[in-house]
């Protein structure tokens, strides 16, 4: 699973949980082809086995959940 923040402070505050970093986007840091190109390399580099999430790196796996009762935050 790759997580992507679309906030930075998120991105800041989980920055152990999170794998890219898309508040940028809204920032100015960078744009919307720069992060889907980062984003498009990571996935490559996770299905090649070149590099592993932070959640496998941390031996955190969740269930598939395709509800979630959660408010979104």
């Amino acid at each position: 699973m790759i997580k992507v923040a679309t906030r930075s402070n998120l991105a800041k505050r989980w920055h152990d949980l999170m794998d890219v970093n898309a508040g940028t986007i809204a920032t100015g840091e960078k744009t919307i082809e720069e992060v889907g190109w980062q984003l498009f390399q990571l996935m490559l580099d996770v299905a090649s086995g070149r590099k592993k999430t932070w959640a496998e790196q941390w031996k955190l796996h969740n269930a598939l959940v395709l509800f979630n009762p959660a408010p979104v935050t």
